[in-house]
């Protein structure tokens, strides 16, 4: 009799489940604190400080996010090559449980690594090594561990199953992130404020690999149906080469898979670079403070985890389908919306950097504000050129013209300058490199427009449109992702769960390998905002394809699959040891 709910399955089917929802609460600090926050945000620190805000590598120009998306782009190249060929291999072996454990345990290693980047002669290149072999661990893990999917539920409970996983993994990662945010609010703008980033990445290391022992020592290992139960490793290994082609033949046979994986492919590459990318975007182009994203991202994990469940509600409402489409198109609105994020022009004196003040009785101008001009490349420059000034300094009429000047025509200036009273009253400059300027690239009639229209009007600045953009992608970013797993089990047949999850993980990491090298060759081309926006138009491809998915149709052959292989066990003689 198949259950209607969780609730009705065994307490022991229950136990295992929640244990291999607990991997998603593991790993998932990885994926919040570490690549969409304190990662990014800290290695464009430490590039743009090494290098400025611009360093040409083989004759192509990277800013601090390309850079970035480039380590995605090598460190999941790298389990797109190796997963198929372990996928098959486990099939045939009972390794699933040990290659999940090899994977979360060098995971969670080098992301601890990361905390000695600044004892190196280049922190930036330390970070970014540790950075690639973490995220070799943790895409290299999620693919046995979205493999034991289809052995711990019956296909119709899979839905609500994913969705739980993602629930489990948001509220985990919103946990972690939140106990980050309030050490580093308590920390910032002091001389212990690098080594506590530095200790809170390496805490994500611990986090992940101590609760994944919860799932590690409780979830089974799932069965294998191949008729080569006897096999060892070695054998398996030269099977999974011969077999390789086979299995890409057979996946003719399975014709629904291919279309979904068509999809996938697309929708999927982006919302991975979305994802992976938008921390260092918010720091690289929109100027937005690390304690501001760490905040957004925070609301999107707890916002997460209803959205999530919701959008498992949905699927056994409306079909996992036509879920699955509802959240991709709300994400293609939330990509359309977050290219045009941008900083308010200031208005107010108040809002500007750099504030002075006409002294009636001296003639002289005062600085009641000055930017804190941190020790990095482009600021380095701005102090040699326009002088460091601090709050008090006194200006003569011709200092305060000349440092207006600096702003306004420096290519270096990332800064506003106001002056009120005397023969400057009035004067509002605002640099050239400054977060609000816009004009310069293809597409930033766009951003100019909205902030006109809407965020002008509503004296939203680009921290508040960030928050605003993260309560929306909260609400999508759960469903999208689990009914994206969901539906791939539906279609797949539990007897070669590792071979088909193989698969599906290698399109994730080929997606995500191909979105970021495009943002990168874009980003060098034009700019970030067009980078951005040709992601949108591959969400959409992925969006229009899916609709060719037929589900009813997959799920007969998956079954069909499963019945003729069980058949083919029962028939063929079992192998020695």
């Amino acid at each position: 009799m198949t259950s209607a709910s969780i609730g009705e399955l065994t307490a022991k089917q229950r136990r295992v489940i929640r244990a291999w929802c607990m991997y998603d609460w593991a790993n998932s600090a990885f994926a919040t604190s570490g690549t969409v926050t304190i990662f990014p945000f800290y290695f464009v620190f430490l590039f743009n400080n090494a290098l400025g805000e611009s360093a040409s590598f083989m004759g192509i120009a990277f800013t601090g996010s390309s850079m970035w998306s480039l380590g995605v782009a090598v460190s999941t190249a790298i389990v797109a090559v190796s997963s198929p060929v372990l996928g098959v291999i486990a099939d045939r072996v009972p390794i699933k449980k040990a290659l999940l454990w090899a994977y979360t345990i060098a995971g969670s290693l080098f992301t601890a690594l990361a905390f000695f980047s600044a004892y190196t002669s280049s922190p930036w290149a330390w970070l970014f090594g540790t950075f690639i072999l973490a995220n070799i661990g943790f895409a290299g893990g999620l693919v046995f561990y979205n493999a034991f999917l289809p052995h711990i539920a019956p296909r119709n409970l899979l839905d609500d199953v994913s969705s739980r996983g993602f629930a489990y993994g948001y509220f985990g990662g919103g946990l972690l992130l939140l106990i980050h945010l309030v050490l580093i609010l308590f920390t910032q703008d002091t001389e212990i404020a690098d080594l506590v980033t530095r200790i809170l990445m390496a805490s994500i290391g611990f986090w992940w690999f101590g609760w994944a022992l919860w799932t590690l020592t409780i979830i089974p290992e799932p069965p294998t149906y191949n008729g080569h139960q006897g096999m060892n490793i070695r054998g398996a290994v030269a099977v999974a080469f011969r077999e390789l082609g086979k299995t890409f033949r057979d996946l003719k046979r399975f014709r629904v898979v291919l279309v979904y994986l068509g999809a996938y492919l697309l929708f999927n590459d982006g919302l991975q670079t979305v994802m992976s990318i938008a921390g260092a975007f918010a720091a690289d182009t929109l100027g937005i403070p690390l304690v501001f994203n760490m905040a957004t991202i925070l609301i999107i994990q707890f916002v997460a985890v209803p959205g999530a469940l919701l959008f498992g509600k949905l699927a056994q409402r409306l079909t996992t389908k036509l879920a699955l489409t509802l959240s991709l198109i709300g994400w293609c609105l939330i990509v359309l919306f977050g290219v045009a994020i941008s900083p308010l022009v200031p208005t107010d004196h108040a809002d500007f950097d750099y504030q002075l003040n006409y002294q009636s009785g001296s003639g002289d101008y005062i600085v009641e504000k000055a930017p804190d001009l941190e020790d990095s490349h482009t600021e380095v420059l701005w102090r040699e050129e326009a002088g460091e000034y601090v709050e008090g300094d006194v200006l003569s009429s011709r200092s305060a013209r000349s440092l207006s000047e600096s702003v306004r025509l420096s290519d270096n200036s990332a800064y506003s300058i106001s002056i009120v009273g005397g023969n400057l009253d009035e004067e509002k400059r605002v640099g050239a490199l400054h977060p609000s300027t816009l004009g310069a690239g293809p597409l930033d009639w766009w951003p100019a427009f909205v902030r006109e229209v809407m965020w002008k009007p509503l004296s939203f600045d680009a921290g508040y449109q960030w928050l605003l953009l993260g309560v929306f992608t909260g609400m999508v970013i759960g469903g999208s992702q689990a009914l994206a797993r969901s539906l791939f089990a539906q279609i797949t047949p539990e007897t070669r769960s590792g071979e088909f999850f193989s698969f599906f993980g290698f399109m994730s990491r080929a997606s995500a390998v191909f979105g970021p090298m495009m943002y990168v060759v874009v980003t060098s081309v034009f700019d970030t905002r067009v980078a951005i926006t040709s992601i949108l138009v591959i969400i959409i491809a992925g969006t229009v394809v899916l609709r060719w998915v037929d589900v009813k149709a997959g799920a007969r052959a998956a079954e069909r699959e499963d019945n003729r292989r069980m058949t083919l066990l029962q028939e063929q003689p079992q192998c020695p040891s």
